[in-house]
Formats: structure tokens, C-alpha cells, sequence
């Protein structure tokens, strides 16, 4: 059931780790070229493809992160305030001719270790992608990387961004944050020390990126298959188009194949995600184990009939503004029949491509170039080796977050140095593992695998915590400890125990 939960408003195609079609947002929009460098030209790069708000803010919605929750988040010890780890949300309008990046842009960049990570959307597959870009310093050239998405989706358990809720106390918004960060230094990369107003754009940028997953699954899954779903496809289409075009709401009576197929895909309501991490304030003298962006997090609301309103205007705000408010007050009703014989609103993704499709069929075809791209790459793993019977196990469990060639999580799986880092790391493994068979309440840390791993897996939590599988794992890590009580080390403060690997810089072992 927790499966389910989690993966209801995410598409099939979210379980590949390189794109099954398409190409991500930012696959487009950096193409051949090496990635701008440095970080402040990548974000001008991107500001100049979208339009200045109203208000005068910039499209791209940049804050800092010195004491983070992200996998980067030591990247920068101990001098975690000169490094502080940047976040950029796309907020603005896309200029004529460049399709949305609205929403569908963020990114993560951490100067000391030269990685900048990677969440943008890819309309053809109707999914965010997630990349990593290595090599991000001077004197090198930028290497772009498909992430693993067993890793990414065990905090990002939306497929999708993340960001705290109010009063984001961990970015300057926090006064202490923002004088020490003063403190430290001049310029963080042409970043300014914003308050609250750019952390609530960032989030709240997120809130609608969520939502594109529940849009998606019902396009395709609540509209369902055959000519009634094709139908139900362009009649949702339709008032999104009017929507965007003249606010108009849609009406109450509008797409009956969705109220008809909803008791059948959701008859215990459709889950809506929850892309908010609880806020923290990092300076809090004592840390709150409920912060954890690895724990699995409820819905926000369970749908028990569909929102077609929402829905509607959902979709209205995936669309390009531009291209939308080319087709005026022209009558839609036969091109969009057209369109739908030749099969443009059968089972397939919806994507902002439908619009110049329209504008084909009105005559109004938009130029577009088709970009050249470099073959989608995946992150580099560990040549295969023989495991084992004492490593096998882990490999089978654990080596799609610790076999990687980033230090966080710990690689203890990567490279060939496996018993020892296994030997290194003993005490913290063991304790994660032991997590599962503890009362929530009473655990320090999550357990590993995260929840939301397992769930991806279809194993419930509750079973796995009982599971032979652990069992096996407990007893393997347990024999590393060079004769120590396993009892004791739950017993002690998790930050004293043995750190998982060698200690050096966060750039010597990201290898």
C-alpha cells in the first residue's frame, strides 16, 4: 500500500534512469556547447531566455544554502558559510520562440565541490530528469551525467523538486543565516542575500512542479485508452486553451470518461504529493530527527473524486503563453478534430508540443530547430566485479546510492577498495540497518534502505524490517565491528560514531 501511495502520480516511464524519449530541458537548452562556467554566466545564460516579472525581479530565482539537508550538504566543511551551496528555481515566462522553462528548470550548484545537480523536465516523456554536472571548476570541462533515480527519488519521492516550507529558515530569509553569510564573504556568485520573497517563489515554483506528475497520470491513466480517451484528451485541451487564452474555468460537466474511469484507477482517492520538507533552522542547538528529507512524506491531500478545475488549469499553466495567445479568439473545435483523428491525443504524455501542432493546422506553423544533442550519458558506476558471498549482499541492496563516484551518500561501494571501506564503515551500516526494527519515534536517523527505496521496489517497509534480506545484511555488518557490542553503538549518539569513510576533501574523493 505505501508503494502505491507513492508511486500513484508518477508515469511508468519514471522507473528508467536515462530518458525512454525525449531529452531533458536542459539537454536543450545547454546542446553542444560545454556547460557556461562559471556559475554566474550558467545563470545569466538562463535568465535570458525568460521575460522580467512585473515587479522587476529576474526570472530565475537563485537563493543560498550554507547548512543544507541535500547530498552536497558537507561539500563545504568546515567552512560551510564561504561555500554555501546555490539554488536556482526557472519562475519566469519563456521569451517568444523558447519553450517553457517555466517550472521545469532547478538546479543545485556547490562551488568546493564542483558539482551542480540537475532537475529539469522533459516534455516527451511527461517526467523531471535527474542530472548531475561534473568537473564544474576552472581548467576543466564540464562533464553532464543521467543520475541514478533510485538515489535522487529516495528524497525527491515525487520525481520531482524539493524545497522547505515557510520560513525557510535555512537560506537568508533566517537573519542569523544571512549576517553570518555577510560575514564570510562579498559575492557569491552575483547571488544576492534575499529574504522571504525568493525563497517563497522557489517554493511555491516547486508546489506547481509536483503537480505535473498528478496532470500527467490523469491525461493518460484517468482519460484512459481508445476513442473515449482521445476525446477525453481534446476535450480537456480544449479548456485548458481557454483557460490560457481567456481565463475561462472550465464546466462542471466536462470530461464524464474521467468521472467514469475514476472509482476503477483510484477507489481509495488519488494521493497528491507532498513536495515540502519540514522547516529547519540549522543554527537550533539540538537537531530534530524529523527534518530528515528521507523520510517518507504523506500526501498532501487524498483526492476522492477528480479536481477538474485544477486539472484544467493545471495544464493551461504547462503551456507556452506565447504560442497560446497566437491563436486569438479563432474557432478550435474542427482543427482540434483533425488533429485528434490523426491521433495527436492518444495515450501519450502531455507535452506543450500540442500547441504547435494547433498552430500547424491554423496555418501559423512556429519555426522551431530541432537541436543537435550530444548521446544522453548515465553517472559512472564501478567496473563489474566478482562480490563476494561478505559483499554480494550489499551490492544487491545498496550499491544503487554507495556505488557511485560522488561522496554522498558514502561510495563505500565504488572503486576497489570495497572490504575495506565495508571495514571503515561497519558501525554506522549497522546501525542504519537496525533503525528498521525501532519504533519511528524513537530512531535517531532513518533506516537504510530509505522507505522510499523500498517502496520503489514494491517492499513494504514494515516487511523488510522483518525480512531474512536485513537479517543477513545486520549479521554481515555486525562481524565488522572488530568485536564491538552491536547493542551498544544504538545506544550511543549517532555523530560519535565512526565516520563511514577516510576523512579528506569532499573534491579528492569524488572520483
Amino acid at each position: 500500500m505505501i508503494a502505491a501511495a507513492l508511486n500513484v502520480s508518477i508515469p511508468a516511464q519514471a522507473e528508467n534512469d536515462l530518458p525512454p524519449v525525449g531529452r531533458s530541458r536542459f539537454d536543450q537548452l545547454i546542446g553542444h556547447a560545454p556547460v557556461p562556467y562559471p556559475f554566474s554566466r550558467l545563470l545569466h545564460t538562463i535568465d535570458r531566455q525568460m521575460l522580467t516579472d512585473a515587479g522587476g525581479l529576474p526570472p530565475l530565482k537563485v537563493t543560498l544554502i550554507p547548512l543544507g539537508r541535500s547530498l552536497q550538504r558537507e561539500a563545504g566543511a568546515p567552512d560551510y558559510f564561504h561555500f554555501p551551496r546555490v539554488i536556482a528555481a526557472a519562475d519566469g515566462i519563456s521569451k517568444p520562440g523558447i519553450p517553457p522553462l517555466k517550472d521545469r528548470l532547478f538546479l543545485g550548484f556547490h562551488e568546493k565541490g564542483a558539482v551542480i545537480e540537475v532537475i529539469s523536465y522533459n516534455d516527451a516523456a511527461g517526467r523531471f530528469e535527474f542530472q548531475v554536472v561534473r568537473n564544474y571548476q576552472q581548467g576543466k570541462t564540464p562533464q553532464v551525467f543521467y543520475a541514478r533515480r533510485s538515489l535522487c527519488l529516495a528524497c525527491h519521492q515525487n520525481a520531482a523538486p524539493i524545497f522547505a516550507r515557510p520560513l525557510w529558515d535555512e537560506t537568508p530569509a533566517n537573519p542569523a543565516i544571512a549576517a553570518r553569510l555577510k560575514q564570510m564573504r562579498l559575492d557569491f556568485y552575483g547571488v544576492k542575500l534575499s529574504g522571504t520573497d525568493i525563497a517563497y517563489f522557489i517554493d511555491t515554483a516547486t508546489d506547481r512542479a509536483n503537480l505535473f506528475p498528478v496532470w500527467q497520470v490523469l491525461w493518460q491513466q484517468g482519460c484512459g485508452a481508445g476513442e473515449a480517451g482521445d476525446r477525453c484528451r481534446l476535450e480537456a485541451f480544449a479548456a485548458a486553451l481557454d483557460y490560457a487564452r481567456h481565463g475561462t474555468l472550465p464546466a462542471p460537466n466536462i470530461l464524464l470518461t474521467l468521472d467514469r474511469s475514476w472509482k476503477t484507477h483510484w477507489p481509495r482517492g488519488l494521493a497528491i504529493p507532498n513536495p515540502d520538507l519540514p522547516n529547519r533552522d540549522p543554527l537550533a542547538a539540538l537537531p530534530d530527527a524529523s527534518h530528515d528529507p528521507l523520510l517518507l512524506r504523506p500526501p498532501l491531500e487524498t483526492w476522492k473524486a477528480p479536481d477538474k478545475t485544477a486539472f484544467v488549469v493545471g495544464l493551461a499553466g504547462m503551456l507556452d503563453v506565447h504560442a497560446a495567445q497566437q491563436l486569438k479568439a479563432a474557432d478550435l473545435t474542427a482543427p482540434l478534430e483533425r488533429l485528434r483523428v490523426r491521433g495527436a491525443f492518444s495515450v501519450l504524455p502531455f507535452r506543450h508540443a500540442l500547441l504547435d501542432d494547433l498552430l500547424a493546422e491554423l496555418g501559423k506553423p512556429r519555426r522551431t530547430r530541432l537541436a543537435s544533442l550530444p548521446s544522453a550519458r548515465m553517472e559512472p558506476a564501478s567496473a563489474a566485479v566478482d562480490a563476494g558471498p561478505l559483499v554480494a549482499p550489499f551490492r544487491t541492496h545498496c550499491a544503487s546510492c554507495h556505488d557511485t563516484t560522488l561522496p554522498h551518500p558514502p561510495n563505500f561501494l565504488h572503486g576497489r577498495s570495497v572490504d575495506a571501506n565495508l571495514d571503515h564503515c561497519a558501525e554506522r551500516i549497522f546501525v542504519r540497518l537496525s533503525m528498521a526494527g525501532i519504533p519511528e519515534a524513537s530512531r535517531s536517523k532513518p533506516p537504510m534502505p530509505p522507505a522510499a527505496a523500498l517502496a520503489s521496489r514494491g517492499i513494504d517497509p514494515a516487511h523488510w524490517a522483518i525480512s531474512p534480506e536485513l537479517d543477513v545484511l545486520k549479521r554481515l555488518a555486525a562481524s565488522r565491528l572488530r568485536g564491538q557490542d552491536p547493542a551498544s553503538l544504538l545506544r550511543r549518539p549517532y555523530a560519535q560514531l565512526r565516520p563511514c569513510l577516510p576523512s579528506s576533501s569532499y573534491a579528492e574523493r569524488a572520483r
